[in-house]
């Protein structure tokens, strides 16, 4: 009891050090595509969790250690931003110059991010950090065919 009170279960839980992990948090699976234009597209699901909007931008930041790439949307501009765009009612980011520099061979591979998001990077990144967690797959022979036709 607190001062004549009960304490709530969740305050027990507090109280003895132990936190309830929230299904919530891991219940949706957020994608980004690099596209074979080289843009960074968003999943509609994605996009409406991350509520991206025109106004809004992504940096982007490599651990050199471990070779892990971060996603981080911010509300402002910055000059090492890159604005978030719409096309034909997806969101993406025009980051070409970039994945060719990092080395990404998205023109022969279906590359494809899961975002996991880093809570604890936030203050430090200012900004909502993704951890991008790299899919890569060799683009099947159909593609490439509808692609020349």
């Amino acid at each position: 009891m607190i001062r004549g009170k009960c304490r709530t279960f969740a305050e027990n839980l507090k109280y003895m050090g132990i936190t309830i992990i929230s299904a919530k948090q891991f219940a949706r699976n957020l994608k980004a595509t690099i596209q074979k234009s080289g843009r960074l597209g968003f999943t509609e699901e994605t996009a409406n969790i991350l509520d991206l909007a025109s106004g809004k931008y992504a940096k982007f930041a490599k651990d050199d250690e471990n070779n892990m790439l971060y996603l981080i949307i911010i509300n402002n501009e910055e000059e090492e931003a890159f604005q978030i765009k719409l096309s034909s009612g997806y969101y993406y980011v025009p980051a070409r110059l970039m994945f060719d520099m990092l080395g990404f061979d998205y023109r022969n591979n279906n590359i494809m991010f899961d975002l996991v998001r880093q809570f604890s990077l936030d203050e430090e990144l200012q900004g909502q950090v993704f951890k991008m967690l790299p899919r890569i797959n060799k683009r099947k022979e159909k593609d490439d065919e509808i692609e020349n036709k």
